[in-house]
């Protein structure tokens, strides 16, 4: 429990060092989770497309 307790005193006082990395981080996962997830539902779509018409030409 002391061990915890230190880790968050110390990432508390020193959270003005890492907190500009970390907004700066989520900014950019904030424009990339939307294209990647945009990319990874066509792979879904062209993937069942493909499916559905390899089962109809069976």
């Amino acid at each position: 429990m002391d061990n915890t307790t230190a880790a968050v005193a110390v990432s508390a006082v020193s959270s003005p060092m890492w907190l500009p990395w970390l907004h700066m981080a989520s900014d950019g996962a904030a424009l990339i989770a939307p294209l990647l997830g945009t990319v990874w539902l066509v792979v879904q779509i062209v993937a069942k497309v493909r499916d559905m018409t390899r089962k109809d030409t069976k």
